[in-house]
């Protein structure tokens, strides 16, 4: 055999025997690690960094890593920040529409009572003018409610006791009495 024979099969016999299965251990007992839940990766990446050389390179590639995080989470924390305002802004148009209800609310319910008393006090009126009306004579009676209008005059009527509105319509000029009474009916 020649020279170059020798050395190329000492090199090849180099690695079918001692490289391969060595790197084949290696790979081999770095999944068996992994499994048991050792961190196989980072001790290598440590032991990486106490190389002079290799240590360079690792740090640039975790600078930039680094970095690269830095700028996804300042991302992230800038659309936080846009849907926050966004919602605070919604809140604060739904607070202020709560309040506009709410004082249109009150108002309503002032307004309520308002004419809950003015109708009190109407009631009380016409109760009064009925009886203002009772206490007269059916023919004076009869006089002063042909001036009214029409449904003045059917209110004043309405709140008239039944005998009372009899002698005073008898007292009435029969066509207004009539439209009178069918006008009472259909109330």
């Amino acid at each position: 055999m020649s020279k170059k024979e020798k050395t190329h099969s000492k090199l090849q016999m180099f690695v079918l025997v001692i490289l391969i299965p060595v790197i084949f251990g290696v790979i081999f007992f770095s999944v068996i690690l992994n499994m048991i839940g050792f961190d196989v990766l980072g001790t290598a990446k440590q032991a990486a960094s106490s190389i002079p050389y290799v240590s360079s390179l690792m740090e640039d590639d975790e600078e930039d890593i680094i970095e690269s995080e830095t700028e996804e989470q300042d991302i992230d924390t800038t659309a936080e920040q846009n849907e926050i305002a966004l919602l605070q802004q919604q809140i604060a148009e739904k607070d202020s529409k709560i309040t506009e209800l709410e004082n249109e609310v009150i108002e309503m319910e002032q307004r309520l009572l308002v004419e809950q008393e003015l109708n009190n006090n109407a009631t009380q009126e016409l109760s009064e003018i009925a009886k203002t009306y009772e206490a007269m004579s059916a023919k004076n009676a009869a006089a002063i409610i042909s001036e009214l209008q029409t449904e003045e005059a059917l209110l004043h009527l309405s709140q008239l006791k039944t005998d009372s509105r009899a002698a005073i319509l008898a007292k009435m000029d029969s066509a207004a009495a009539a439209d009178l009474m069918s006008r009472l009916t259909s109330q």
